[in-house]
């Protein structure tokens, strides 16, 4: 079991289609589109395809320069169907439809290893080509096509193949070190922290969490029968014995102390009531999905989302904890007890275990120190 916890981590096999990335969203244009009257407005722009820059509206004007393909320029202020825009330091008209906003650069990974284009087709000139994860800025985007820079080259590739970094610069007061709980705003870390400390401070401590009276007779020496031919093995009060026993493994294996295991047992109980609570509908490859705040306001999630929510319980309950995964296809939270780290095998790394955890995952969440893992 904690081999192929371990196999699916470094390799993503299971779980999510797609970790859930931040999808970008454009600036916002400024552009006012009127056939009766100019708006002025400086706003980025970039060609879409070869253009002259025309002294006045109209192609029968003089030319005063030629743009190629993928040329920014800034605009200054738009008249029915052009738009005025300045380039090193050179204004004049052209046509609107061969403009398209430009995007506020933003650093994006790249999921795997593909070619840049000069165009928004794999039929253009190849200008480079960019290894996994590498990093790369996105400038701006055309359908399904992302314009980006990396190595001081320019090109194009699909979309689909960015992902945006772990990182998030605009959450800036945190209770737990570098969890952020994978939100894209203060407010929503704020809102997320607020109700679920709301109901840790109501129901955490409270018996139904706790070991149930099944638990109790088992730690105080009964046990059910497991002889598949005794009268008694199939009654309720016998099953329930057995599943109290087999519960209670990880503390009769040695692998937790009493404490911890009643601890991690009651935390796990309280979390899934955090989720009967605030329903979420399971949704694969949805790239819009990624945080706490998906799951508890937004009714959705995926792995990702998930694992943020048990981030901030353990966090509650005084739990370090971590979210890797492949920065593909699946997330998992590893946390920190008394016996050192563990995933839910309640097995304690090795320090060979915590090294090869660290060189082989992506971290979507370090520990509260903002650390990797260590032994």
């Amino acid at each position: 079991m904690r081999q192929l916890l371990k196999a699916s981590i470094s390799f993503g096999l299971i779980g999510c289609l797609v970790l859930s990335p931040i999808e970008f969203v454009p600036s916002t244009d400024l552009t006012v589109q009127a056939k009766s009257a100019s708006t002025t407005v400086t706003a980025e722009r970039v060609t879409t395809e070869y253009t002259k820059v025309y002294a006045s509206r109209s192609k029968k004007a003089k030319v005063i320069l030629p743009l190629t393909f993928g040329t920014t320029v800034y605009q200054n202020a738009t008249s029915g169907s052009w738009t005025k825009i300045t380039y090193k330091g050179r204004t004049g008209w052209v046509p609107s439809a061969t403009l398209i906003p430009s995007l506020i650069s933003t650093e994006y990974l790249v999921n795997r290893t593909t070619d840049l284009y000069a165009t928004w087709s794999t039929k253009g000139k190849r200008v480079t080509t960019v290894q996994s994860w590498n990093h790369v800025v996105k400038t701006g985007e055309y359908g399904k096509w992302s314009r980006v820079r990396v190595g001081g080259k320019t090109g194009w590739l699909p979309t689909s193949y960015l992902r945006a970094p772990y990182s998030n610069n605009r959450i800036t007061r945190t209770l737990y070190g570098s969890h952020t709980y994978g939100v894209d705003t203060q407010a929503e870390y704020d809102a997320v922290y607020k109700r679920v400390k709301a109901e840790f401070d109501a129901k955490y401590d409270s018996a139904e969490f706790g070991f149930d009276s099944y638990m109790h007779r088992v730690l105080n020496g009964e046990r059910g029968n497991r002889d598949p031919n005794s009268p008694e093995y199939m009654g309720l009060n016998n099953g329930r014995l057995l599943n109290a026993e087999d519960a209670l493994a990880p503390y009769f294996e040695g692998r937790m102390s009493l404490k911890t295991y009643e601890k991690m047992y009651r935390t796990n109980n309280f979390l899934e009531y955090i989720h009967n609570k605030y329903k979420s509908t399971g949704v694969a490859g949805d790239k819009n999905l990624k945080s706490a705040y998906d799951v508890l306001f937004r009714g959705k999630s995926d792995c990702d989302s998930k694992e943020q929510v048990k981030s901030l319980v353990y966090d509650l309950a005084g739990i370090d904890n971590v979210i890797i995964g492949d920065g593909v296809a699946h997330a998992a939270l590893l946390f920190k007890v008394d016996e050192g780290w563990m995933d839910t095998a309640y097995i304690a790394y090795s320090k060979k275990d915590v090294d090869i955890t660290n060189a082989n995952n992506v971290y979507i969440s370090y520990t509260q120190k903002g650390t990797r893992m260590s032994y």
